[in-house]
């Protein structure tokens, strides 16, 4: 009987893997958080991890819209056009510019809130 709950407890360790916390199957669909120096892009990084933005939205890969990186390739800086166009697209929504899918809008996140999520979008690389 020893042999037995013996034999059953290493089972149970073995299935369990010993994990530690380090499980790498989480449900979270939103990235990790990459390191962001300047402060402002900082702020929008938080504020677009609060919202819905990443279910549309992935640093670096078309998902249901256009990737982050591909936003910034091609508004390239941060001018008042291109702030206000994106800001617009942020609070009013849209469709047409990436596609027929249509942007949720967002009309409860303030000028200054998208304008630092703005900033974070701009700083992302390619």
């Amino acid at each position: 009987m020893k042999t037995i709950t013996f034999l059953f407890f290493v089972i149970c360790l073995i299935s369990c893997g010993g994990n530690s916390g380090n499980d790498t199957t989480s449900t979270n669909t939103s990235p990790a958080k990459p390191e962001v120096k300047d402060p402002e892009a900082a702020k929008g990084l938080e504020l677009i991890t609060k919202s819905d933005c990443f279910t549309c939205h992935k640093l670096t890969e078309a998902s249901v819209g256009p990737s982050y990186a591909l936003v910034a390739a091609k508004y390239k800086t941060i001018n008042e056009a291109n702030m206000d166009s994106m800001v617009m697209q942020i609070n009013k929504g849209g469709k047409g510019r990436w596609g027929n899918v249509p942007m949720t809008a967002h009309p409860a996140i303030s000028k200054e809130d998208a304008q630092s999520m703005v900033h974070y979008i701009m700083s992302i690389k390619q």
